[in-house]
């Protein structure tokens, strides 16, 4: 008897990997995503301190901070870094909350739907529907975001294409990239396992086969 047959005889459930990774092993679709959570991590702590450079620099080059003596200047430096800090954060964390909202909305619709377009409608309907507070503040957070990355980078460059590329790659890294690469992690490292235990099993039926045969030799 076979190592395949006896795991059929057994009711074991050959792995099987899933329909949109067949041709990547376990490994590397684990890898690539843990690599692209890690850019993901570091893209958003990196907005988060460059919107603080940027809503920092906006309070000192205002005319109230402008207008102040050098003491009150630095009582207020203290003061205008911390709201910064504040703000950065905040503001990072709507962007973030709403991009996670909406993934898990359009993956709710997609599979109650299945059509693409047709979950992308529903959920635009869901999230205006149901999630207007989150919405608006998600609204405001994007605004406030670009203008830090705008503001950020315009002290370094005034090329549009370094503007535009700057603030699209960041943001599709730290919203995008990190929230499929969140969910690729997850699956690859359910079907790592899976393989690994595979493995084990196959090499369980593999020794007692060749026990079975050495057994009969003995005979």
């Amino acid at each position: 008897m076979t190592t395949t047959q006896q795991a059929g005889s057994k009711g074991f459930k050959p792995f099987e990997a899933d329909s949109e990774s067949v041709h990547h092993p376990p490994w590397f679709s684990y890898s690539l995503a843990g690599i692209g959570v890690l850019c993901g991590i570091v893209a958003n702590l990196w907005q988060v301190f460059t919107s603080v450079i940027a809503f920092f620099n906006m309070f000192v080059q205002g005319a109230v901070y402008k207008n102040m003596d050098q003491h009150s200047q630095v009582n207020a430096t203290a003061g205008a870094l911390t709201v910064s800090i504040g703000m950065a954060i905040a503001f990072q964390l709507g962007v973030m909350f709403f991009v996670f909202r909406v993934h898990k909305e359009y993956k709710e619709q997609k599979v109650k739907i299945g059509d693409n377009m047709q979950a992308v409608k529903s959920t635009a309907v869901q999230m205006v529907a149901h999630h207007r507070l989150l919405l608006a503040w998600s609204l405001v957070s994007f605004i406030a975001d670009t203008v830090g990355d705008f503001t950020f980078i315009s002290l370094l460059s005034n090329d549009p294409f370094m503007l535009l590329g700057y603030t699209l790659s960041l943001y599709a890294v730290s919203t995008i990239i990190l929230s499929a690469s969140l969910e690729r992690h997850w699956a690859a490292k359910i079907a790592l396992e899976n393989w690994r235990a595979f493995k084990a099993y196959t090499r369980l039926m593999q020794l007692k086969v060749q026990a079975a045969q050495a057994k009969q030799e003995n005979k």
